[in-house]
C-alpha cells in the first residue's frame, strides 16, 4: 500500500523456536528479538508513536517508551489472558501441554494485561463489551479506551465472484463457516447440530478454513462418530475466495462459545458476511447476539446448544422470504449504516491525530 514501509523480523521459522519466545514473552513481557529491532527501526524513522497490535507485543513497546519518549497505543483485539484457557483446551500433546501449563499462564498475563492498562497512553477495544471489561477489572478513566471495530471495507464487494466454489453442492441449502478454526470457535457445536436438522439430504455445512491438526482431528473424528454426510471441509482456501463462498452461502455461520474470551471480541467475518446480503447464524456470544439483533440481519442460537442451532437452521431453510429480509438489513447495515470501515477509521484517526 503507498506510503507504508513494512519491517518484517525474523522471530523464529519453527514451532519450537515460536515456543520459545512465547516463553520469554509470559516471563518477562518483552520479547527481545523484537524490541532489537523496534530500537533500530524506531531511531532511524524518528518515531514517537506506536500503534500495537495485541497483548503480548505491548511490553515490548513499552520497554521502549522512556527511551524514546514514545506514545504507545495498546490494541487490546481480544480477552489475551482469557483466549490462553481456551486456545489450549484441545490440545494433545504432552509436552505442549506442560509448556502452556507453566507459562503460558492467563494469571500471569492478566497481570501483564493490568500494566498495559496502566502504562499505555490509549486503549483500543473493538467491540463495548471488551471497554466495559477494562474499566471495571482495572478501574481507570473510560475515556482511555476508545472502540474501534474490525469492520470491512465496502471494497469487499468488488472481489470477482468464483461461481464454481460449491460446485459439487449444487441445489443445496448451504450453511457456511469461514475462517480460522479452534476450540472457542464453536465449530464442533455446528457439527453436532447437523444431526438434528429437518433435511440432512439437503442442508449442508460446509468448513472453509483451518486449525491445528489436533483441531482439525477433533472435529473430522465428531463428524465420522455421528456418521454425518452432510459436512464438508474445504481446508485452507486464498482470501480473494472468502467473498465468494460467503456471497454464495444460503446462511453465513458463526458459531463462537460464549465465554470470556468470545464475550469481548467480535471476528471480522460477522461485517463480511452481513455485507453480502446473506442472513448471518450466530451464537448467543453477547457481541455477536448485540449486533445481529440490533441490525435484525440474522438469527441467535444459544451458545453451545446444538439442539438449538438445529432450531435456528430448520426455521430459516423453511422461510426464503426471512432469509431475504435478514440478509437485506445486513447489507444495509454494512452499506449504508455504520458497520463499515470508511466509518471506523474516523476514530483510529481521531486518536492519531491527538498525537
Amino acid at each position: 500500500m503507498e506510503g507504508i514501509q513494512v519491517h518484517r523480523i525474523d522471530a523464529g521459522k519453527n514451532n519450537y523456536q515460536l515456543a520459545f519466545w512465547d516463553v520469554i514473552m509470559s516471563m518477562t513481557f518483552v520479547h527481545p528479538k523484537f524490541k532489537a529491532a523496534m530500537r533500530t527501526i524506531l531511531k532511524n524513522e524518528q518515531i514517537n508513536l506506536v500503534h500495537v497490535h495485541d497483548l503480548p507485543l505491548v511490553g515490548t513497546a513499552l520497554a521502549l517508551k522512556k527511551e524514546f519518549s514514545l506514545k504507545v497505543i495498546a490494541d487490546m483485539h481480544e480477552n489475551y489472558p482469557e483466549a490462553l484457557r481456551t486456545w489450549f483446551t484441545w490440545k494433545t500433546n504432552p509436552f505442549v501441554r506442560l509448556k502452556n501449563y507453566l507459562f503460558m499462564n492467563p494469571d500471569r498475563w492478566t497481570k501483564w494485561e493490568k500494566k498495559a492498562c496502566e502504562d499505555s497512553d490509549t486503549l483500543i477495544a473493538v467491540v463495548d463489551e471488551m471497554k466495559a471489561r477494562l474499566v471495571k477489572e482495572y478501574d481507570f478513566n473510560p475515556d482511555k479506551v476508545v472502540v474501534v471495530s474490525n469492520t470491512e471495507e465496502k471494497s469487499f464487494l468488488e472481489q470477482p465472484l468464483d461461481a464454481t466454489v460449491y460446485q459439487d453442492l449444487k441445489g443445496k441449502f448451504l450453511l457456511v463457516y469461514s475462517g480460522g478454526i479452534g476450540p472457542h470457535r464453536g465449530v464442533d457445536v455446528a457439527i453436532k447440530g447437523m444431526s438434528h436438522v429437518s433435511n440432512p439430504e439437503n442442508i449442508h455445512l460446509v468448513i472453509v478454513g483451518f486449525g491445528s491438526n489436533a483441531v482439525m482431528q477433533n472435529l473430522q473424528q465428531l463428524v465420522a462418530e455421528r456418521k454425518l454426510s452432510n459436512v464438508h471441509f474445504l481446508g485452507y482456501q486464498p482470501f480473494s475466495k472468502f467473498f465468494s463462498y460467503m456471497s454464495l452461502a444460503d446462511v453465513n455461520v458463526i458459531p463462537h462459545q460464549s465465554n470470556g474470551h468470545t464475550d469481548h471480541t467480535i471476528p471480522h467475518k460477522l461485517f463480511q458476511g452481513m455485507m453480502t446480503g446473506k442472513p448471518i447464524l450466530v451464537s448467543s456470544s453477547a457481541p455477536l447476539k448485540r449486533v445481529v439483533e440490533s441490525c435484525n440481519s440474522g438469527l441467535v442460537f444459544t451458545a453451545g446448544d446444538e439442539k438449538d442451532f438445529a432450531q435456528k437452521v430448520n426455521q430459516l431453510y423453511a422461510d426464503k422470504a426471512q432469509c431475504a429480509t435478514l440478509g437485506a438489513n445486513g447489507r444495509k447495515a454494512t452499506l449504508e449504516g455504520n458497520y463499515n470501515w470508511e466509518h471506523e477509521q474516523e476514530a483510529l484517526l481521531n486518536i492519531y491525530n491527538k498525537y
